[in-house]
């Protein structure tokens, strides 16, 4: 499996930007049927490229370097592409009036004000998202799982805010962060 085709590379992206996971939730996360998943997991286990674990999947070497080399490959134009740079640019700016909320969110124990302001940050890049999706389709499936995280937010479930194990707020923006860094190109820490 040396150059990935591009349902391939959703899937095998999908468990890069949750380092592990069924084939359940990257179905959701990716926005592929279940048994078309499981084929490109059982193929790409069969090549190396990832390994399982008590039903969850993890990227090898190998299936990282060809996730990557795909985000080189594919979106390398993009890393030169001033309308896509200008909005990560701006994107930065929310990005840490997010994390601030989410710590604020935490050390107080979930304060409603504080969720409400997180909350209007994530509708935020959502409408942001936008401008995105004529270049990258893909991303429209981020505003799906934003929205239907925000939607068990504001049914009182806070779980969606932050919880690590389920398609929270918090982990689809860790998510789309990572993605967004890899179509620019940027290391995480710049």
């Amino acid at each position: 499996m040396t150059g990935l085709s591009e349902q391939e590379f959703l899937v095998l992206n999908g468990v890069h930007l949750k380092k592990m996971a069924t084939a359940k939730e990257l179905a959701s996360a990716v926005g592929l049927e279940v048994p078309v998943v499981e084929a490109v997991l059982n193929a790409a286990a069969g090549n190396d490229l990832l390994m399982v674990a008590e039903g969850k999947h993890l990227l090898l070497q190998d299936g990282t370097n060809a996730v990557q080399e795909y985000y080189r490959t594919v979106y390398g134009p993009m890393r030169s592409n001033d309308r896509v740079l200008e909005w990560y640019d701006r994107f930065e700016t929310i990005n840490e009036q997010f994390i601030k909320q989410v710590s604020e969110w935490q050390s107080t124990d979930g304060d409603e004000r504080v969720q409400s302001r997180m909350i209007k940050t994530v509708e935020r890049l959502t409408k942001n998202l936008q401008e995105l999706t004529p270049l990258l389709p893909r991303y429209e499936i981020y505003v799906a799982r934003f929205n239907a995280s925000v939607t068990r937010v504001d049914q009182g479930d806070k779980d969606f805010v932050c919880k690590p194990t389920i398609d929270s707020v918090h982990n689809i923006w860790f998510e789309f962060h990572e993605d967004i860094l890899s179509v620019i190109g940027r290391p995480r820490d710049t």
